[in-house]
């Protein structure tokens, strides 16, 4: 075979594709930093503030704190709540007190199995305008799950409760004038709901309501609800609005029998 053919012939073809190397090691996967677990206590604080100018002259300062331990076996709740506020008509009228209020609850319950528990509850409160120098109380019973459903950015939870309370009403008149007022004791069953629903990943509604309707002594029921939404501005900001309605049949003397009130502000998850 001529020189020029069998060069021609190995210049035409394809030069083969040297081995592959040995696969270098990929670069190990960039670790996911893991999320902070949170733990069993979670809380919140908040302040709402009105002020008002003018011919009527009006303020009012409210404040919250909500401290709440959950595990599987375990749901511990510390609250405290309370209102100041005061207000007058006209340049030279004298301020009147139309909020003193101060109370705080705990309750602690024990879940026996993820549909039943048993619960204890304590608590006290003060509330000058209403007649009531301090009112304590004690509840035992059980809970039932009625409908629990938790998803990443979604809850569904309402759980009905069934006790027994007790609560004694320490009564004295601060306005107009000053004076000691007959005490009063509540034997009742309790009748309580709590509900909690996230609307969507910012928007939250929770309801509490309690009914106690004495079985012992004179013709006496007490109604507590609580209704809060709230809006999450940030992780840790929400505006929140609360709307609460108590309601005792036989208040003290001279006093209405439903008090009810709304009010604005911002929380701070903690």
């Amino acid at each position: 075979m001529s020189p020029l053919v069998l060069l021609f012939t190995v210049m035409t073809q394809s030069p083969t594709e040297p081995p592959a190397e040995a696969a270098a090691e990929a670069p190990p996967p960039a670790l996911v930093e893991e999320e902070e677990e949170e733990g069993p206590w979670t809380g919140d604080v908040g302040l709402g503030i009105s002020f008002f100018s003018g011919n009527s002259r009006a303020f009012t300062v409210t404040g919250d704190a909500m401290a709440e331990y959950d595990t599987p076996e375990w749901a511990i709740t510390l609250e405290a709540d309370g209102a100041y506020g005061d207000a007058a008509e006209g340049e030279d009228a004298e301020r009147e007190l139309t909020a003193k209020t101060l109370g705080g609850w705990a309750r602690g319950e024990y879940r026996v199995t993820p549909l039943l528990s048993a619960y204890t509850f304590l608590g006290a409160e003060t509330d000058h305008p209403a007649s009531l120098e301090l009112r304590t109380e004690v509840e035992l019973g059980m809970g039932v799950t009625i409908l629990e459903r938790e998803e990443e950015e979604n809850e569904l939870f309402l759980r009905g409760y069934l006790g027994g309370s007790y609560a004694r009403d320490r009564r004295f008149q601060y306005v107009p004038t000053r004076e000691n007022l007959p005490d009063v004791t509540l034997w009742s069953p309790a009748l309580g709901v709590t509900f909690r629903y996230d609307v969507n990943e910012r928007v939250e509604l929770r309801e509490d309501a309690l009914l106690l309707p004495d079985v012992i002594g004179d013709s006496r029921v007490l109604l507590d609800s609580t209704t809060k939404l709230s809006v999450h501005m940030t992780e840790r900001f929400s505006l929140t609005t609360f709307f609460e309605l108590q309601h005792d049949s036989s208040p003290a003397e001279g006093k209405v029998r439903t008090d009810t009130s709304l009010s604005v502000g911002g929380e701070l998850s903690l």
